[in-house]
């Protein structure tokens, strides 16, 4: 038998939330495709509901986490601003953190 503790993170500001595990999910598939739509595709969700999970991030926390740009002579595409990195590695490590702390038996 399996004995495991589970846990879920999300870091709020106010009692508003801003990431949690779909948030750096969505940030990690943007990092890693260069693109909203991409991200969206790989992670099995709309275009639509990672916008606006995007857009009520960056609301919330009042600086933007996203730069995108659309095509004209370049491919449309998006990537994390500093802040968005930055968010990207503070939610990893502390997830990092509570994952070597959690006991396995």
């Amino acid at each position: 038998m399996e004995v495991r503790v589970r846990h879920r993170i999300w870091i709020e500001v106010g009692n508003q939330s801003i990431i949690g595990p779909g948030g750096y999910e969505i940030l990690a598939a943007i990092d890693r495709t260069g693109s909203i739509s991409r991200a969206a595709r790989e992670l099995g969700m709309s275009y639509r509901f990672v916008w606006n999970y995007i857009d009520k991030m960056e609301q919330r926390l009042g600086i933007d986490v996203v730069k995108g740009w659309r095509g004209g002579s370049r491919r449309g595409g998006a990537q994390l601003t500093p802040a968005g990195r930055r968010l990207l590695e503070i939610y990893g490590r502390i997830l990092e953190d509570v994952n070597r702390l959690t006991p396995t038996w």
